[in-house]
């Protein structure tokens, strides 16, 4: 069962880069399809691998500042996705829910 459950996640996270990469390649074209792609790719990689995405807004204070100012137009569900990849989540983890 372990073992499955790590596939997925393996699998999950690479369909995840390949969308990511699929929309920078697809942002030019006149339909905002890229955007999209990219989207929904790096909501994947926060839902199923939060470290990388974590190492990811480290690497990049680009990415962890628009994904903040995401997370406050977000649904509320989907805002805890993004949530679990901050970088400052040990701060949230201490604060009263």
């Amino acid at each position: 069962m372990l073992v499955l459950r790590i596939a997925f996640k393996f699998l999950v996270s690479i369909f995840a880069i390949i969308l990511i990469f699929a929309g920078i390649v697809l942002t030019p074209t006149p339909a905002p399809v890229g955007i999209i792609f990219i989207i929904i790719g790096f909501f994947l990689l926060a839902a199923v691998s939060p470290d990388l995405m974590r190492w990811l807004r480290r690497r990049w204070g680009w990415l962890d500042r628009q994904l903040i100012k995401l997370e406050r137009k977000l649904p509320r569900w989907l805002a805890r996705q993004l949530r679990k990849s901050d970088i400052d989540k040990d701060e949230e983890e201490q604060a009263p829910a």
